[in-house]
């Protein structure tokens, strides 16, 4: 409640409006959970004042402009549309949601002339997003208005409250399209996120399966279910998102809050679900959690009506059911779910049985896991000849040839690294140069003060600035045998997430050329041995050696072939990375 701006509206992220529907639904939610009218009262005037926002908001535009209505353009994370120029759809579902909370909530306060008011206000609201739905053309909701960026927020229609009918065909059409066309549609059972390649991204899959469980497809969600388990690690802590063919989280966001809370709350709808006035249980469990000798047991279930208990234990011939029903509050039906072959041998109190079909297959965590063995990208290979750093005791500088790098350095550290002038804060400040010992080797960092203002090695980007013609490869001449060859750098730019080509997928590499004809190669591939250079390091091959705000740099270590080093190519490949070395050393003794 302290997250909310003076003008009214709700604030989580910087200039984002999806907080301020969410915030008013939270607020209603917890009320509905305990039953407190008493801190609902206290709630009630910040939530409408979040919904004054929105309804002032959404009467920016002029009449005749195509987003008359609906909220402003805004930045969007989620849907990874950062320039502020979207209208966002997520934002318009949440703060519609939240205006129909205040609305409910305002009727529960005895405030009956304030309720209609936001339910005339909310059927406006609705006229405006079917108007911007139309001009899309299309059959489902797209992440904008302008069908710009990845879904996330227009997912969320039937959950956590339904925005629209469970059959309206814009739901079943959004389903269809995220599971099946969006980027490919799912893979590994989870939806991707195309604000990376090759993400996907498991917390966010729940929204689409909330929606699958309220239009009653139970066997979807139960793959769901299990599928977003296999997307946890060995302890089952969950991440945000996943790079799928690396198998890996992105910017080392392991145990994620939300990908576990969602987790939670999705098995907690299967069992019990909340709609309007109308109490459902066991709206998508897995037969064979009702088989002979199984049992399900709830206790003390906070709810909308109150708290519930609930038991199922299944017997030869069905299953036997004990059932407490909430009593604060008097459900006006209770439906309790369960597959033809296995019936409710006796009543419960107050309970409709609905039969719904059996379920064609066993979906349970061995299954998904055998699925995930046949279809999930191939286990990343060991790259030959790494060695794990630091060095300890450190090389000493007698041992080392530095390798001059000062005719092929092409940036300057200290004012524009990736070919941007005035980057703020994006600079290697700090940076030390000269010789120096990072990781347990030498070093000599090019001082660009010295050095016509150039002091790093920086490889060709598509998304550098036009004017910056900076080279595809490089070749540092050697001429001499070694034991090991230390790379500082094996950091990129312009592509924090970029999942490189080929096999591997790497973003650029090292060659090492040798006099007998032999070359060895070594990798540069995100999260192994290259990373962000703005990003907390996350690269497992290679070791921080040198940290400033915000960047860092790498050391990367290869042992050699007993056999003269002719010369080391350090090749990009053509990906949006903009790979990035700054010094290399030669040791010539173990």
């Amino acid at each position: 409640m302290s997250r909310q701006r003076p003008d009214g509206r709700f604030e989580s992220q910087a200039n984002q409006f999806d907080a301020n529907g969410q915030a008013s639904w939270a607020l209603w939610q917890f009320y509905k959970i305990t039953g407190d009218r008493q801190w609902l009262l206290k709630a009630y005037p910040q939530m409408r004042r979040a919904v004054d926002w929105a309804m002032k908001a959404r009467r920016r535009a002029p009449d005749d402009s195509p987003f008359f209505g609906v909220l402003p353009n805004a930045p969007a994370d989620g849907e990874y549309l950062w320039d502020g120029k979207h209208h966002i759809v997520g934002y318009d579902f949440w703060n519609l949601r939240g205006m129909l909370c205040t609305a409910d909530a305002a009727d529960t306060l005895g405030k009956t002339d304030e309720a209609e008011q936001l339910r005339k206000e909310a059927a406006l609201y609705r006229t405006a997003i079917e108007a911007a739905w139309k001009r899309t053309g299309l059959d489902y909701f797209p992440p904008s208005w302008e069908k710009a960026g990845t879904h996330w927020g227009n997912t969320e229609i039937l959950w956590p409250t339904e925005i629209l009918a469970s059959d309206d065909r814009r739901v079943a059409a959004m389903n269809t399209h995220v599971r099946k066309g969006h980027g490919g549609g799912f893979v590994e059972g989870t939806i991707r996120w195309l604000g990376a390649q090759g993400a996907i991204h498991p917390y966010m899959s729940a929204y689409t399966t909330m929606a699958s469980l309220i239009r009653g497809d139970h066997e979807q969600v139960i793959e769901d279910f299990y599928w977003y388990l296999v997307h946890s690690t060995a302890a089952h802590a969950f991440p945000e998102g996943v790079y799928y063919k690396r198998r890996i989280a992105w910017n080392n966001t392991i145990p994620h809050a939300l990908g576990a809370s969602n987790y939670a709350i999705m098995l907690r709808h299967m069992l019990v679900h909340e709609r309007g006035d109308e109490l459902h249980l066991l709206m998508a469990v897995p037969d064979w959690w009702l088989a002979d000798g199984r049992e399900i047991r709830i206790q003390q279930a906070p709810t909308h009506f109150g708290l519930l208990d609930l038991r199922v234990i299944g017997k030869e011939k069905g299953v036997h059911v004990e059932f407490k029903p909430p009593r604060r509050q008097s459900p006006k039906r209770i439906f309790l779910y369960l597959p033809k072959s296995r019936p409710m041998l006796e009543q419960a109190e107050g309970v409709e049985v609905v039969v719904r079909s059996d379920q064609k297959r066993r979906w349970d965590f061995a299954t998904v896991v055998r699925l995930y063995d046949e279809q999930a990208a191939p286990l990343f290979r060991q790259i030959p000849g790494l060695v794990r750093l630091p060095l300890e005791p450190a090389i000493a500088p007698s041992q080392c040839r530095m390798l001059h790098l000062s005719s092929l350095a092409n940036t300057n550290p200290f004012t524009s690294p990736f070919g941007v002038e005035h980057p703020g804060n994006y600079l290697f400040t700090g940076m030390p140069t000269g010789i120096q010992t990072v990781a347990g080797v030498p070093f000599d960092i090019i001082d660009p003060a010295s050095n016509q203002g150039r002091g790093l090695i920086v490889l060709h980007s598509p998304r550098a600035p036009k004017d910056r013609n900076w080279p595809r490869q490089v070749e540092i001449p050697v001429k001499q045998k070694g034991t090991f060859l230390f790379f500082l750098g094996n950091v990129h730019g312009w592509a924090r997430d970029d999942q490189g080509t080929g096999e591997l997928g790497a973003i650029a590499e090292y060659v090492i050329r040798y006099d007998d004809g032999e070359n060895q190669t070594v990798p540069l591939i995100t999260g192994s041995t290259v990373d962000d250079w703005a990003l907390p390091p996350e690269a497992e091959d290679v070791f921080p050696g040198l940290r400033g705000k915000p960047w860092h740099l790498n050391v990367l270590a290869v042992r050699l072939r007993p056999a003269t080093v002719e010369s080391i190519i350090f090749r990009d490949l053509g990906t949006p990375a903009a790979p990035v070395l700054a010094a290399v050393t030669l040791s010539q003794s173990q």
